[in-house]
C-alpha cells in the first residue's frame, strides 16, 4: 500500500507507514477519504479514453480489401458495415483462423464469411470499467463505440490502458 503522506510502498494490510509513520488503517478501502482515490478512474466515460477512428469494409468486400485497410491504418480490425448498420468485426485472429492458408484467395472470401456477427459495442459515455468488463469476459480487445447507431470510433485494449497506466503506478 501506497503511503498517501510520503509515497513509501508499504505491505499491504499495514496500519501504519514503515517510513513516516502515517497511520494507514482503513485507508486500502476504495473510498476512504484520505487514502487513494481507489478506483475512481474507472468510472471515467470512453469518450476521454484516446481511440482510432473506425475503419470499415462492406459485408460483400473481399478479405484482401480487409487485409490491406489493416496494413495502411495500422490497425488490428476493421469494422464490416451492412450498408450503414454494423454487421461484424474483422480482426487478424479471425484472419488467421477462418480464411487463411496457402491455397486461400482472399479475393474469393467476402468479409461477411469471415466476420465475427453482431459484435459487442457499447456508447462513448459508458464507463472504462464497463469497457474493461465485456473485454475480460467476451476474450476480445477490441470493442466499436457508437452514436446512435454510427460507428465513430474503436477502443482497444491498449488505448484503455495506456489511458489508466497512470493511476496503476
Amino acid at each position: 500500500m501506497i503511503c498517501p503522506e510520503c509515497r513509501h510502498d508499504n505491505i499491504e494490510g499495514v496500519d501504519y507507514c514503515a517510513n513516516c509513520g502515517h497511520d494507514l488503517y482503513g485507508l486500502d478501502q476504495p473510498d476512504a477519504p484520505g487514502g487513494h482515490q481507489g478506483v475512481e478512474f474507472v468510472r471515467e466515460p470512453l469518450r476521454n479514453v484516446p481511440a482510432k477512428g473506425p475503419v470499415k469494409v462492406s459485408t460483400g468486400d473481399p478479405v484482401a480489401l480487409a487485409v490491406r485497410m489493416m496494413q495502411h491504418t495500422d490497425t488490428n480490425c476493421v469494422l464490416v458495415m451492412n450498408g450503414s448498420q454494423l454487421a461484424g468485426i474483422i480482426t487478424p485472429w479471425d484472419i488467421l483462423h477462418k480464411v487463411a492458408g496457402p491455397n486461400e484467395d482472399l479475393n474469393a472470401v467476402t468479409c461477411g464469411q469471415i466476420m465475427t456477427a453482431d459484435p459487442v459495442f457499447l456508447r462513448d459515455n459508458d464507463a472504462i470499467a464497463v469497457a474493461l468488463n465485456k473485454m475480460s469476459i467476451g476474450g476480445f480487445r477490441h470493442i466499436p463505440l457508437l452514436q446512435g447507431a454510427t460507428p465513430v470510433a474503436v477502443v482497444s485494449i491498449g488505448d484503455v490502458f495506456k489511458h489508466i497506466s497512470h493511476h496503476l503506478a
